[in-house]
């Protein structure tokens, strides 16, 4: 099983300072915020405005503004709308390897090491109403503003705020066989993994269920099973959400015909995709084109 299908081939960062920072990246409409992915970068997620539902490898959390999700090396993510309130949020995806000395020392031994192995299981939801998560998301907040204003400092505050988050998780972390939750088994995580990285390969042919299934050596009636187990969706539902995201993407970078989009993206029906798209965004294909150039041209005025 091959896990690189589904890993994120974007470059966080540079070797100097492997941090990038995603400031209030905003939802356009619909219940996606982030696609199912995953990256060797650790990951903090930061929501400013609205709720949402983030999913961490088997877990399910529930996150308000002003809460972050905290995401481990190659844990695999995927963030959807909660409610009608439209989210922005903010991340911070950094290499941990950057945080650790040049040799083997006591943090490596005791927290690292521990981390990256999955032998200490950190909290994923950083809440605000606890005084250990107001702690690190005042962190947080302060990695965001050193990189609004360009701090001259950037580098060397960055690593220090990050090390300072990791102290306050730290004593939140547990054993992995003491630790509460779905942690689930590598090997479950790994097959969603690779089925996942089959749609995201294949989206635009015509995907069938024993097709995925054989993939994986499952029956037919067992994948769909396990598939809405880890994913919370049914294959189907998966399969039109991710052509859906992929046809947004073609709408707002191309001066592509609708029908031309809904071929590219896998459905051979112009009728049943406007249907779906509609459903998922509550606009028309061309609705959506339309209002995303209508945000772009306001965003142009107020800069």
């Amino acid at each position: 099983m091959n896990k690189e299908l589904l890993r994120e081939n974007r470059v966080h960062g540079h070797s100097l300072f492997p941090v990038s920072v995603y400031p209030k990246v905003n939802q356009l409409n619909g219940d996606s915020i982030l696609d199912c992915h995953w990256h060797d970068e650790m990951e903090i997620i930061l929501m400013e405005q609205g709720t949402a539902v983030f999913h961490v490898d088997m877990n399910v959390y529930e996150v308000a503004a002003g809460d972050a999700i905290f995401v481990g090396s190659g844990e695999i993510h995927a963030g959807y709308l909660l409610g009608d309130e439209r989210c922005i949020f903010s991340a911070i995806v950094f290499d941990s390897r950057w945080l650790s000395g040049p040799s083997y020392d006591a943090l490596q031994e005791n927290l690292f090491d521990p981390l990256m192995t999955k032998r200490l299981i950190p909290p994923h939801h950083i809440q605000k109403n606890t005084a250990w998560g107001s702690s690190i998301l005042h962190y947080i907040h302060q990695i965001l503003h050193d990189h609004e204003v360009k701090s001259r400092t950037l580098e060397i505050s960055t690593k220090a705020h990050l090390y300072l988050i990791f102290a306050d998780l730290f004593e939140q972390m547990q054993l992995a066989d003491k630790a509460t939750g779905v942690t689930g088994s590598p090997d479950k995580i790994d097959r969603i993994k690779v089925a996942l990285g089959y749609v995201h390969d294949h989206y635009s042919e015509n995907i069938k269920l024993k097709d995925l299934a054989s993939h994986l050596n499952m029956s037919e009636g067992h994948f769909c099973r396990f598939f809405k187990q880890m994913v919370q969706k049914s294959p189907i539902d998966y399969i039109n959400h991710y052509r859906i995201q992929k046809a947004c993407k073609l709408l707002e970078n191309t001066n592509s015909k609708v029908v031309d989009i809904a071929l590219e993206v896998g459905f051979d029906n112009l009728s049943y995709f406007i249907t779906l798209f509609k459903k998922q965004k509550q606009l028309t294909p061309s609705q959506y084109r339309k209002l995303f150039y209508e945000q772009i041209a306001i965003e142009a005025i107020t800069i």
